[in-house]
This record gives C-alpha cells, sequence and structure tokens, in this order.
C-alpha cells in the first residue's frame, strides 16, 4: 500500500504538467487587423489601347505599329483606413518590344505618361488576401512619329533640310478618363510589410479629343475618346498602425 501511494505521488504532479493536447489548439496566428496603413508601390502595366479614329488614319495609309501593347513603368503612394484605400499613381511608357523593321511606313510611340487617382472598397477580405473594387479619375498623354523608309542616301549635314513626303514627326494626344479596376493583394501582417498586388481595369476618356501635332497646328485633326483594357502587377511596401487586440 506504501509503495502504491508513493507512486501516485510521484506521478501526480507530472501529470498535472503535462502541456495541453496538441491536437486541440491551433497553430494559426490571428488575422492581422490594422486599422490605418501608409503605402507605397512599384510595379508594371500592359495596356491594349485603342483610339479608333486615328487607327483608322493609319490603316488607309497603310502606317503600322510597332505593337498594339502599351507596357508601363508605375509608382503610386497613399493610404488605407479600414476597408477604404485611396491611391495616386502615375506611369511612363517605355519600349519593350522590337522596332517594326519590315514595313516601309510605321508609327512608333515616342512618349507615354499616365496620372491619376483610385478609391477602393475592399469587397473580400481573409486572413492573407484583400480583394478591392477601385474607381478612380486620371489622364494620359501619348506622342506618336510616323517614319517613311527609303533607300535614299542623305548627307549627315544635310538632314535639317531633308523632309521626305510621309513623314509625320509628331502625333499628340491627352484625354481625361475614368477607370475601373479589380485588385487582388496580400493582406498586411505586420507593422511594416512587402506585398505583391495584382490589378485587371478599364480605362474610358470622358469625351472626346482632337489630335494636336508638336510641330505645326493641326486643322480638321481627328477626335477620339480612348479605351483601355490593362493589366498590372507589382510590389507594395507599408506601414501599418493601430491594430485592434
Amino acid at each position: 500500500m506504501q509503495r502504491f501511494l508513493f507512486l501516485f505521488l510521484l506521478l501526480g504532479p507530472a501529470a498535472m504538467g503535462q502541456a495541453t493536447d496538441s491536437a486541440r489548439t491551433s497553430g494559426i496566428p490571428p488575422q492581422s487587423n490594422y486599422k490605418y496603413s501608409i503605402i507605397h508601390g512599384v510595379g508594371a502595366t500592359l495596356a491594349l489601347t485603342s483610339t479608333p479614329n486615328m487607327q483608322a488614319f493609319f490603316r488607309q495609309n497603310s502606317i503600322k505599329r510597332d505593337s498594339p501593347l502599351d507596357p508601363f513603368v508605375y509608382g503610386n503612394f497613399g493610404g488605407r483606413y479600414k476597408r477604404l484605400k485611396l491611391l495616386f499613381d502615375g506611369g511612363y511608357g517605355v519600349n519593350l518590344f522590337q522596332p517594326n523593321e519590315k514595313d516601309a511606313r510605321v508609327v512608333r510611340r515616342t512618349y507615354a505618361l499616365s496620372g491619376g487617382a483610385t478609391l477602393g472598397y475592399d469587397v473580400l477580405n481573409t486572413r492573407n488576401r484583400r480583394l478591392y473594387l477601385n474607381v478612380g479619375v486620371g489622364q494620359l498623354n501619348y506622342e506618336y512619329a510616323v517614319i517613311n523608309r527609303t533607300t535614299q542616301p542623305v548627307v549627315f549635314q544635310n538632314q535639317p533640310q531633308y523632309n521626305p513626303a510621309g513623314n509625320i514627326p509628331s502625333l499628340q494626344f491627352r484625354n481625361d478618363y475614368w477607370d475601373i479596376n479589380v485588385e487582388f493583394s496580400q493582406r498586411e501582417k505586420r507593422s511594416r510589410s512587402i506585398a505583391n498586388v495584382f490589378r485587371v481595369g478599364y480605362r474610358r476618356g470622358w469625351q472626346a479629343n482632337a489630335w494636336r501635332s508638336g510641330a505645326f497646328s493641326l486643322l480638321e485633326a481627328p477626335q477620339d475618346r480612348i479605351s483601355q483594357f490593362y493589366f498590372q502587377a507589382g510590389l507594395y511596401v507599408s506601414g501599418n498602425y493601430w491594430a485592434n487586440q
């Protein structure tokens, strides 16, 4: 009897000190719930842009584009409060595609710039992701040059006096637009977070604007209302504050 009592006293404290069964506890940390964020982001945009009246002019004159796609690099900054997010962004066009060397008459984009602002609401948010519906406004600026290739040799010093038919030095277009897009981004996890973000959206000009030239005044120029589908992929850095406990 004394032996059983001794074993009971020896094993009792050890049994009482055992950890709770791990199968009954969750190893998943609680969902982050920061109220406010300051956001800075960078990324790339690939856009399919339509200006139908100018494109019709190019077709009528057998002028070919280098590529129908417009690549941009962009940067943005803004803030989030609870489920609302406001971002200001700017983009600059880059030439990623090989120039068209096979056609005699080609149009090349020499300049592209975008800028705007969007306001979003996360219609769906989970432990790891947020899905935003964003609406916004902005402006797109484009400039193109039409090159008419010839085999005629030209002395370098004589280029200012050489003006072959078919060359158009400057075609400029500016259009204010409205924007709607869907954004899929990683949820902030710490007070300082780096995360990825993807957007698919559509931009449409508020009204038709006339094309202009940087070289001379154009008369009876076509008017266009821009239409643009785009995809964005990027990274953002956020500072997050006021987490609920």
